[in-house]
């Protein structure tokens, strides 16, 4: 069992790692990776301010990739060799905890940013 936990670890530090990879890609080249850090039914070729979103995203997904990815480190030290009681859940908590808040930043920056501006259309056609 031991070692499919070291394995998710694993996977969970590639993940942060992604994702960090991906908002550098992002700034860099600026395009939406509508696969990582927007949702699936987020149309980008609608977007009424991407280089907004892409300067508001930028350093919030780096953050959060460097959260996930040292989570994940510690989560396998303390698996693998610290061996502390309860840490593991605790490390759980507090990361699901940054991953809602993380969530929320991004639905409301697709919001503000993605989002089709509906009023200017709804003047155009009266």
């Amino acid at each position: 069992m031991e070692s499919s936990f070291l394995f998710l670890d694993i996977l969970i530090i590639g993940c942060g790692l992604y994702l960090v990879y991906t908002a550098y890609k992002m700034k860099k080249t600026g395009e939406i990776n509508n696969t990582v850090i927007v949702g699936k039914n987020c149309d980008i070729s609608k977007a009424k301010d991407k280089q907004g979103f892409i300067d508001y995203m930028y350093k919030k997904s780096i953050i959060m990739g460097i959260i996930i990815a040292l989570g994940g480190a510690f989560d396998y030290a303390n698996e693998k060799y610290l061996n502390i009681p309860y840490m593991g859940l605790i490390g759980s908590i507090v990361f699901f905890v940054f991953i809602a808040i993380y969530c929320k930043i991004t639905m409301d920056a697709q919001k503000k940013y993605l989002e089709p501006d509906l009023k200017s259309k709804i003047k155009r056609t009266r």
